[in-house]
């Protein structure tokens, strides 16, 4: 056994707390900037000339309402003629407020014929949203309209973008911290396996952090980055993926400060690996600092396992040039037991995640795209595993590493698992639905409340309201209400059925947490009113 020195010691309990100090600030930077938990995607309600409607007269106006106040630099709609040539492209004319659910666009004078809108606008969360409809004056255009265009690519290139970036910053932080780790223990360091050419490996993930941030500003409507740069600066903050590129690039040049403690690199490599889980769908979550936890779990887990099958990779290449010696009878055991902690963090933290966004059994109940893509996860990391074992008891039984190959297989099928989760990370999954199922007290006084999905959409209330000295109530009202949003249905008439409930929709337009206020008039104008709060959930699309 391997003695370590007091120094080394002391050395690894700075690196510790410095990591742990520098994620939890990476986290204070989120919290602060970012202003709040964002809520869902941005879905079109209602749209006035409606969908396919035929007018009599030219519209004045397009009026578009969403499920949630929408930032009026960030919209913009074109409307283009039969001929797919733009008629009209710009913002909305409500310039009373900045942000409201409701957007009106004024129109220049249209001809007879069909026309197709084209709209975007950006969520809450960050994700830019798009969508279009069609609506005629007079009389429809013989032959339907032609095609405006294709959609846009940008999202697949995003995608694409965030790949070597996102990779290369997993698998340098896993090999980094891997690497100190068996050194510690007398196996080769990293300087002697990667001598040449790591400057390529720097240069690439700077190059590609700016192509991300061009692929996500190229996803983002037109001139909304003339709007930022023409003062509007706080509307960064509606960005979280802006953040996140922003931070690393800034620990990115942290990282390059030549002449640092060996600690210095470790927890910004570390705080690297971390940056990717604060992008995404986090912050549409109920409880977003509470899922980044296994998320950050997750992306040090994958990082470590990639990391390790690197460093092997590099152990087999400096033996087959005869620049390194190993023992892979004393390398098994202190390989074996570090990636037996990261795939199994791996796989906990993975189980966690899904159970937090979308439910266990929302993965199968709300089938999407999404959903396929969590199980070919799944299905590969438990490959990798397999392969794994396959290479351990092999290993254990000759005293030798004879895998080569495979650990080839597993490091490239630990990518594929990598574009998966970069994948997920940008599309829609499905939502974890609760019920509602509580018993309200004010003075004593009960009411029994139910409503079987809190989630965006007319949603059906049950109160059964207790008697108040043995009088039943003369009046019911309820109403729901978003303060932080300025959203308020209103006074909603409770009227009793035949079982003796009070029921009554809800109007739920947008996600987050809402206030319901239910108010009983009793004889003698005696008021009872029961509060409570409740998180609705995006609607499933």
């Amino acid at each position: 056994m391997v003695k370590i020195s007091k120094q080394h010691k002391s050395h690894a309990k700075q690196s510790v707390f410095l990591s742990v100090i520098i994620v939890l600030s990476v986290g204070l930077f989120f919290a602060l900037f970012h202003g709040g938990t964002a809520h869902a995607h941005s879905t079109l309600l209602e749209m006035e000339p409606a969908e396919d409607v035929v007018t009599q007269e030219p519209p004045s106006e397009i009026t578009l309402r969403f499920n949630e106040p929408v930032e009026h630099d960030l919209a913009l709609v074109t409307v283009y003629d039969w001929n797919a040539d733009p008629v009209f492209t710009g913002n909305p004319d409500n310039n009373d407020t900045e942000r409201s659910p409701s957007l009106e666009f004024t129109l220049p004078e249209l001809e007879e014929g069909t026309y197709t809108v084209k709209w975007n606008v950006v969520s809450a969360d960050g994700h830019p949203v798009d969508g279009s409809y069609a609506f005629a004056v007079g009389e429809a255009t013989e032959g339907g309209v032609k095609s405006a265009g294709a959609d846009s690519d940008a999202e697949g290139l995003l995608i694409l973008s965030r790949l070597l970036p996102e990779g290369l910053l997993l698998v340098g932080a896993g090999l980094f911290w891997f690497s100190w780790l068996a050194e510690r223990r007398k196996f080769p360091s990293l300087d002697i396996l990667w001598k040449k050419k790591r400057s390529i490996g720097a240069i690439l993930i700077i190059l590609g952090s700016i192509s991300e941030l061009i692929a996500y500003s190229a996803s983002l409507p037109p001139g909304i980055l003339g709007v930022i740069l023409n003062g509007r600066w706080e509307l960064l903050l509606d960005f979280p993926f802006v953040l996140m590129l922003f931070a690393q690039l800034f620990f990115l040049l942290l990282l390059f400060i030549p002449g640092m403690e060996r600690g210095w690199y470790l927890t910004l490599w570390l705080a690297l690996a971390a940056t990717p889980a604060f992008g995404g769908h986090v912050w549409g979550m109920e409880y977003p600092f509470v899922a980044l936890v296994p998320r950050i779990l997750h992306q040090l887990s994958i990082a470590f396992w990639l990391g390790a099958l690197v460093y092997v990779l590099f152990l087999l290449i400096g033996q087959q040039k005869k620049n390194t010696n190993i023992s892979w009878t004393a390398f098994r055991p202190f390989f074996v037991r570090r990636m037996l902690v990261a795939s199994s963090l791996v796989i906990l933290t993975g189980l966690v995640m899904v159970w937090l966004q979308s439910g266990l059994t929302g993965v199968f109940t709300d089938w999407k795209t999404w959903s396929v893509l969590v199980i070919l996860k799944i299905l590969l990391t438990l490959t990798m595993l397999s392969m794994a074992l396959f290479q351990t008891l092999k290993w254990r039984r000759m005293q030798d590493f004879l895998t080569r190959r495979t650990v080839r297989i597993e490091w490239l099928i630990g990518i594929v698992v990598l574009v998966l989760g970069i994948w997920m990370s940008q599309i829609a999954y499905p939502i974890a639905v609760e019920t509602y199922d509580e018993t309200l007290t004010t003075n004593q006084v009960e009411t029994d409340v139910y409503i079987g999905q809190l989630q965006v959409g007319d949603r059906e209330m049950m109160a059964d309201i207790a008697t108040l000295e043995g009088e039943e109530p003369e009046e019911v009202q309820a109403k729901v209400s978003m303060p932080q949003h300025d959203m308020d249905s209103g006074q909603l008439d409770v009227e009793p059925n035949d079982s003796g409930y009070y029921t009554i929709d809800l109007p739920f337009t947008m996600s987050g947490t809402w206030l319901l206020e239910i108010t009983a008039t009793y004889p003698d104008n005696e008021k009872m009113e029961w509060k409570d709060e409740m998180f609705i959930a995006e609607e499933n699309n």
